[in-house]
């Protein structure tokens, strides 16, 4: 036997008494997940506990005072707690609007193929008079030996379309679409 051990014995051999250890309902409810801060706790000497504010549920306010009536010390529980109203529900979100229905699509058309005039088209100064000559509008890819060919179904016959458009034209390779052409009459 120690020193302690017969010190302990003199003085009575009782053990000192443990310190009072009181858990209070706030730790208790936060420990099983419930939030306190929307309750009140008051205690009476007798060891009654009141509980006054909300729970959000009628499960949640069954399960506070069950676990208060549960924590050491506490005799009984005076339940003076009420449940929360639901909160409103939102209100249902406006529709969107529909989107608006496509446009309808504008069919391409093509351009129809240039037509060679029949219409008499004024004389340039320097042209001799000529019986009534037509015009032709020039196309991408078009030369004046395949508007010849087209129009005198001989293209060797271009130097006389070259020579009617001689104000408009300086060389006979050097024709661009868009240009207005004079198609003269081959003179037999």
């Amino acid at each position: 036997m120690g020193f302690f051990d017969s010190l302990k014995k003199a003085m009575g051999g009782k053990k000192a008494p443990q310190a009072d250890v009181t858990v209070g309902p706030s730790q208790v409810l936060r420990e099983n997940g419930i939030d306190p801060s929307t309750l009140d706790f008051s205690f009476g000497a007798d060891g009654t506990v009141t509980i006054s504010g909300t729970a959000a549920s009628e499960a949640e306010r069954q399960k506070i005072v069950e676990l208060v009536s549960g924590i050491a010390g506490v005799s009984a529980v005076n339940d003076r707690t009420s449940v929360a109203p639901p909160p409103a529900p939102e209100p249902p979100a406006a529709p969107e609007p529909a989107p608006p229905p496509p446009a309808p699509e504008t069919p391409v058309v093509a351009a129809p193929e240039p037509e060679v005039s029949s219409a008499p088209s004024p004389e340039p100064a320097t042209q001799a008079p000529a019986t009534a000559a037509k015009t032709y509008t020039v196309q991408p890819g078009d030369s004046l030996w395949k508007i010849a060919e087209a129009h005198y179904g001989n293209g060797s016959k271009y130097m006389k379309i070259f020579e009617a458009n001689q104000p408009l034209l300086e060389d006979p390779d050097k024709i661009f679409p868009g240009q207005e052409l004079v198609i003269p009459d081959l003179e037999n």
